[in-house]
């Protein structure tokens, strides 16, 4: 399914990265969150970061995600995955409507959708909800961003698979997780510990 694919994108040196850092264990009914991240790059260089913090296990991820975006236009926003804090998700595709740019999910290894429902069912009440936004992401795409390591998995949103996998190609410098996630993901877990926010 191409979702608001749009043709003759060039994949751009900018890019936007966004992940999730620590979180508490669960002791108790406390209320837990997660840092969320989001790391603009320019080529392999720090541009920009900005922080959030999202519910462990709530519905507020999208919500977080569109003000660490507010005023971004047009530039590639990478998801580590949908799921951040715990089953905290975030809407792919109201990102891309709300940035007008390409927004790519990415994991590192194939997905177990039957795991996840198995999860879900037996910890949430609303597990529906969450399930039918796991289900909605389309196909799953991979790619060779370094060639001496696997692929990465990927669905993309507001661009075709091939401009997707160019971008992806283009902004892995380092490793084969492209830059912006990779540096999202250290800074999340380098700059937070496992508490919640004041």
């Amino acid at each position: 399914m191409l979702h608001g694919a749009s043709s003759n994108i060039k994949p751009a040196s900018r890019c936007i990265g966004i992940d999730d850092g620590p979180f508490p264990p669960k002791t108790d009914d406390k209320v837990r969150y997660a840092p969320l991240i989001a790391a603009w790059l320019k080529g392999p260089h720090l541009q920009k970061l900005r922080t959030n913090w999202v519910t462990v296990d709530g519905l507020d991820a999208t919500r977080k995600a569109e003000l660490l975006l507010k005023g971004s236009r047009h530039t590639p926003v990478l998801l580590s995955g949908v799921t951040f804090g715990g089953f905290n998700l975030i809407d792919p595709l109201k990102i891309q409507k709300m940035t007008k740019a390409p927004v790519i999910v990415v994991i590192g290894s194939r997905p177990d959708n039957r795991a996840v429902k198995r999860a879900l069912t037996r910890h949430f009440p609303d597990w529906k909800e969450r399930w039918d936004l796991i289900r909605s992401l389309g196909p799953l795409h991979n790619v060779h961003t370094s060639a001496n390591e696997d692929p990465v998995f990927f669905e993309r949103f507001g661009c075709s698979t091939r401009d997707a996998a160019l971008i992806l190609k283009r902004s892995a410098f380092v490793s084969r997780v492209p830059e912006p996630l990779r540096v999202a993901g250290i800074l999340a877990r380098g700059l937070f510990s496992p508490k919640p926010p004041l």
